[in-house]
């Protein structure tokens, strides 16, 4: 292989051809948003007819921010000279001399959806943006469980954060005020795999009551099954399925929240964290909900970040671990499995785009 071929199918650093989440659909109201993904500027906006529209975010002309703008109709002013941009990408107006549209005022359009909650945008080749490729989420729709969700900036490069997602052990030590036990390091564990989805499992058959389930359970109930199970969706979107029962009796009988663990890179060493709780106790409940909102403050944003963008930071420009020859444990399998599997897709799309004409 010439160097000008191996250079043509080096992986790029992320998957191109895939749906990222790229806002909570309640993050967009009435003005412009914008975004940095996948190192480049994207700009959001509601249109009239009430769906979605995503275009790049750099105004051709002095390359101001798009999202700074106002919308206009189903298009978008810039701010600094007031050009505006439908949703094809193309100048649709431009407010000076006798208004002629440069033929190069242009910026990327991108295929955009709505599902789950979520705005979905697709960065590659939009021939092949399938709808039918965006994962299920069917908890997110259901109206039976109480939903409280969130947006979190976090300085690290997204495969971290899906390491730590895929390796639910560390809740024992970074998350232990509210998990409670302290059977998750020696906790049986299984890691499975169908396709490009991977899937692991861990079960404590006897576990002290988590103090964030005691609340919610009668008082002489000493000891629950309690479990977590997470799965993993290229790109980056983890769910999970954590619960408690009284030993004997089936999960769907317990208490459970299914959670949402969303991912986006935004540059090789900054990501976009969405994050959610589908939970169904006490449905409705607005102190709850608060309840439920202050873990995930305190969780997300106190315990997990901190301690991610301090490992990003001793790991300097390097953003694999195992490239670091770190030490591995058995609660890894599932994260050096995603990783490895995230690989084999990226240089398999870096291929095919090689052998395209």
């Amino acid at each position: 292989m010439t160097a000008s071929n191996a250079a043509s199918t080096a992986a790029a650093p992320w998957l191109l051809n895939a749906w990222y989440v790229a806002a909570w659909s309640s993050e967009l109201g009435e003005q412009p948003l914008g975004r940095t993904l996948l190192d480049r500027p994207v700009v959001f906006w509601r249109r009239p007819e009430g769906g979605v529209a995503a275009i790049g975010g750099r105004c051709p002309h002095r390359f101001a921010p798009l999202a700074a703008g106002k919308q206009v109709g189903d298009s978008i002013e810039c701010p600094y000279h007031g050009l505006r941009f439908d949703a094809s990408g193309a100048c649709s107006f431009n407010p000076h001399g006798e208004g002629a549209i440069p033929r190069a005022a242009r910026v990327p359009a991108y295929p955009v959806l709505e599902r789950h909650r979520l705005v979905w945008f697709w960065p590659g080749d939009p021939q092949r943006a399938d709808p039918a490729l965006v994962p299920e989420l069917p908890h997110l729709d259901r109206d039976d469980l109480g939903h409280v969700t969130g947006t979190m900036g976090v300085d690290a490069h997204y495969e971290l954060y899906v390491d730590n997602l895929m390796d639910l052990t560390h809740a024992q030590f970074v998350h232990g005020e509210f998990v409670g036990s302290g059977a998750f390091s020696s906790a049986e564990q299984s890691v499975e795999q169908e396709g490009a989805r991977i899937v692991n499992r861990i079960a404590i058959a006897a576990s002290d009551v988590p103090p964030m389930y005691r609340a919610h359970l009668p008082a002489d109930v000493e000891h629950v099954y309690y479990w977590m199970d997470s799965f993993w969706h290229p790109p980056s979107i983890v769910t999970n399925w954590v619960g408690v029962t009284v030993p004997g009796r089936s999960r769907e009988a317990g208490l459970y929240s299914h959670g949402t663990h969303i991912v986006t890179p935004a540059s090789r060493h900054a990501s976009h964290y969405f994050f959610g709780n589908s939970r169904n106790l006490q449905v409705g409940d607005a102190e709850v909900d608060a309840k439920f909102r202050e873990w995930q403050r305190v969780g997300f944003g106190l315990q997990d970040k901190p301690i991610i963008e301090a490992c990003a930071r001793l790991m300097g420009d390097v953003v694999d671990p195992l490239s670091l020859r770190a030490v591995l444990l058995p609660s890894d399998a599932a994260a050096v499995r995603v990783r490895r599997t995230l690989a084999r897709l990226r240089q398999e799309e870096a291929s095919s785009a090689a052998l395209s004409p």
